[in-house]
């Protein structure tokens, strides 16, 4: 009897104990929901900006995801990548047979100011629930991201 009851005890803790919660692992504090609270553009905070993005991480599957009126949301889908130097890449040079030009769907909100392509942000600060990153766009023009966990 006491063989019994521990074998289904195992049984019913191997699955919670092996269970997992993200695909392909932990990726640590990248993993969920951040919001892009404000941007700015050389020093002066962008005003045009209206705080509606959220960027999303999983795996390495990247979103940004706009929120519009009546609390509807569209997409905009790459990938990304830590390197070892403080840097993120984000990608979006995808495509699908929908979408062959990879626009619209893989492409980066303009508002963000990161273009469709390979882009690499300095990672200035990176903690549990609050993050800033930097771009330098082509131009010279210098970008500050500053998110947090939702």
């Amino acid at each position: 009897m006491k063989r019994t009851i521990i074998t289904l005890l195992i049984a019913i803790l191997l699955p919670v104990i092996a269970g997992c919660t993200r695909n392909d692992g932990d990726i640590g504090t990248w993993f969920g929901s951040w919001k892009l609270e404000r941007i700015t553009i050389d020093g002066l905070i962008d005003e045009k900006y209206q705080g509606d993005i959220f960027w999303q991480f999983q795996s390495s599957v990247f979103c940004m995801r706009k929120i519009l009126p009546y609390n509807e949301h569209e997409e905009r889908w790459g990938t990304w990548k830590e390197l070892g130097d403080n840097t993120l890449q984000l990608d979006f040079t995808h495509t699908d047979d929908s979408h062959p030009d990879g626009k619209d769907m893989y492409t980066p909100w303009p508002e963000t100011h990161i273009t469709r392509g390979i882009t690499e942000l300095k990672v200035l600060k990176l903690e549990v629930d609050d993050m800033r990153l930097q771009y330098t766009a082509d131009d010279g023009t210098l970008y500050i991201y500053f998110l947090n966990k939702w």
